[in-house]
């Protein structure tokens, strides 16, 4: 298993903390301070958020603590900090505490230079942006001219703007998240009846296919493999009362669907393992929220860590460009 930066309350107020592949872990920051969504970097080093003056910030810093950061200067609200594969540059969402309105930033961090992507309408987020595995193009959410949530994708020169997902669910979109080879977009329409369809968009012809056009359920938090050709969601469709979720993974074309988990408690937020052989994911098996891992070969599902309070919003090292 690869290394999983996460937020853990253990503590009584909310830390970053990691866990290495031998599962040894260690607290990184310390103090009163709201510590959220940590982002690792493929190199170890970490991008989080943290209050000061009363406003959340991006910061960085190396993967044992040190050398903490702010990433810029300015007097915005930044949160939902993500990497570009190679780890030169950051994106998060920056809002104007005056105007209200939200951008995507994406900073490079070796000249400081930033470029800043305004959407049609106000908001953007909340869901960190996703990148292609060369770095060239970013998938997020915002809002379109009608304040409805849609997924956009654009290059990473701020060029090429577009919307996908409004043609297909003039409601909206959710959880939208850009293949590793930036082909297509999967993303979560609201279609009423209950239930919330996965759909997969080409980028470039905007053609929509809804995976589960016969599944009265709900679908979240879908998330590619390496290779672009599978992908991992939380779904209802196994429960006949419609409210829990449990882990899945099923082919591009739909094809190939396993259930996980199979467990009476909550399971959500899945996501790949580094090396593809793990699928790593919350549960409130416990009682509380703490992170687990199920083996895609041996089906076999073991916890990270046991304790009595919350751990959550784990990331774990891009697996986009481990696989290249």
């Amino acid at each position: 298993m690869a290394s999983v930066a996460y937020v853990s309350l253990r503590g009584g107020d909310p830390q970053i903390w990691i866990q290495n592949s031998q599962g040894r872990e260690q607290v990184l920051t310390q103090g009163k301070s709201l510590y959220a969504q940590p982002a690792l970097a493929s190199d170890g080093r970490l991008a989080f958020v943290a209050r000061e003056a009363g406003r959340p910030v991006v910061y960085t810093m190396n993967g044992d603590g040190s050398a903490q950061q702010r990433i810029s200067t300015g007097a915005d609200a930044e949160m939902a900090p993500s990497w570009s594969p190679d780890g030169r540059s950051l994106a998060f969402f920056a809002l104007d505490l005056q105007s209200g309105k939200s951008v995507l930033r994406l900073v490079n961090l070796q000249t400081r230079t930033s470029t800043t992507v305004a959407g049609p309408s106000t908001s953007m987020g909340p869901a960190p942006a996703s990148w292609s595995a060369d770095g060239k193009r970013l998938c997020f959410l915002g809002q379109d001219a009608k304040g409805r949530t849609q997924a956009f994708v654009v290059q990473h020169d701020g060029s090429g703007l577009k919307e996908l997902s409004s043609k297909f669910a003039p409601r909206g979109a959710a959880w939208a998240e850009l293949s590793p080879d930036g082909k297509k977009v999967v993303w979560v329409a609201d279609l009423r009846e209950k239930r919330s369809h996965l759909i997969v968009t080409d980028v470039d012809t905007a053609q929509s296919t809804d995976l589960t056009a016969d599944v009265v359920a709900s679908h979240e938090s879908p998330r590619w493999s390496a290779d672009s050709q599978y992908l991992v969601f939380s779904s209802t469709r196994d429960d006949p009362a419609g409210t829990r979720t449990d882990i899945h993974t099923m082919k591009l074309d739909g094809s190939e669907l396993r259930n996980l988990s199979h467990h009476p408690a909550e399971d959500f937020d899945p996501k790949w393992s580094s090396d593809g052989r793990h699928i790593i994911f919350a549960s409130l098996r416990s009682g509380t929220s703490l992170l687990y891992q199920v083996d895609l070969q041996g089906n076999k599902t073991e916890a990270l860590a046991q304790h009595a309070s919350h751990d959550m919003e784990h990331s774990v090292r891009p697996v986009a460009l481990l696989a290249r």
